[in-house]
């Protein structure tokens, strides 16, 4: 009896095990991620750092810490802290926040505190410091969990040059991304022209303009910093028109469709929540399926556009 009450006073003497968190950083020297590891282990809590892989899309990282025993993972980037929490004994996200705040010294404390503040709680412990009240700051405003936003609308405007005839000319554009699996997915994309190309044949002259659409596959990894990274390749349909007159006065007009095959990058930058910066570059050929207009002007063909063509693009995104 005496043996047996040792070992359940030894069992119950024995410390229990700390939480685990892991801290991610897009640096391994962000400040605010060396003040929330101080602020996390002054909790009681085991602290795990590590640095954000952009490859990986943060949902995917989120879970493996999880999976691997972890009760909370916190995001630092730079103004802003993004946690989850997992459901006790679990691997199941029971909650996901994010606060966000002014870039400066002062709010950056700030941010540190509502952020450990909001783990605690959601972790069910009690400080174990003196309590500290914060500065009176409405910058810091809790916003509800963020959406997957595996949609992205977009506008753009640039200039497209060709191999061909025509010269460059001034287009505008809009997009769509769906992320289907992961980062990856499918996008619809279109460029109008803005104004009309005035040529001169050998009997006459003419205005022709080029119109794109089409679509492919992209892959656009979750914005998790300021900056993120996309990229896709698909075809295009390649609509030339044109309408001229001769030497003769004749009128005559003409329109034809080709085929091109595209690739494109671009880098969005983060303006607001769902808001982002973008600028792309877009290049590709009709070489397998030129657009080759003749409406008999005397000198034959009078356009083949796009056997190569590069395009560069500057707008904005919501994402949602």
């Amino acid at each position: 009896m005496r043996a047996q009450n040792e070992a359940t006073g030894n069992a119950a003497a024995r410390p229990a095990a700390r939480p685990r968190v892991v801290l991610l950083g897009l640096t391994n020297d962000d400040p605010l991620a060396a003040r929330l590891a101080a602020e996390l282990e002054g909790l009681g809590l085991d602290v795990s750092r590590a640095q954000i892989d952009p490859t990986v899309p943060i949902e995917e990282t989120v879970r493996q810490a999880l999976a691997g025993g972890a009760r909370g993972v916190v995001v630092a980037d730079g103004r802003r802290t993004e946690f989850w929490v997992a459901e006790e004994g679990t691997d199941r996200v029971a909650m996901r926040q994010e606060l966000e705040t002014e870039s400066s010294p002062s709010m950056e404390s700030v941010l540190s505190l509502r952020t450990v503040e909001f783990l605690r709680v959601s972790l069910g412990l009690t400080s174990r410091r003196a309590s500290v009240a914060p500065p009176i700051a409405p910058a810091v405003v809790p916003r509800p969990p963020e959406a997957d936003r595996g949609v992205g609308l977009g506008l753009c405007a640039g200039v497209v040059g060709s191999t061909g005839s025509l010269p460059p000319f001034a287009a505008v554009g809009a997009g769509v991304r769906v992320r289907l699996l992961g980062p990856a997915g499918l996008e619809l994309r279109g460029l109008l022209p803005l104004t009309t190309q005035h040529l001169t044949a050998q009997d006459g002259h003419f205005d022709a303009s080029v119109w794109l659409g089409g679509g492919g596959l992209m892959i656009a990894p979750r914005m998790t910093g300021r900056v993120a990274f996309d990229a896709g390749a698909g075809a295009l349909a390649a609509l030339v028109w044109g309408s001229g007159t001769n030497t003769n006065g004749d009128g005559h007009s003409g329109h034809t469709v080709g085929l091109a095959l595209y690739a494109r990058a671009a880098a969005r930058i983060r303006l607001g929540s769902g808001w982002a910066l973008r600028a792309e570059a877009l290049g590709g050929s009709t070489a397998w399926r030129r657009p080759i207009l003749a409406i008999g002007m005397g000198g034959g063909d009078i356009t083949a556009w796009g056997v190569g063509f590069v395009a560069a693009l500057a707008g904005v995104e919501w994402a949602f």
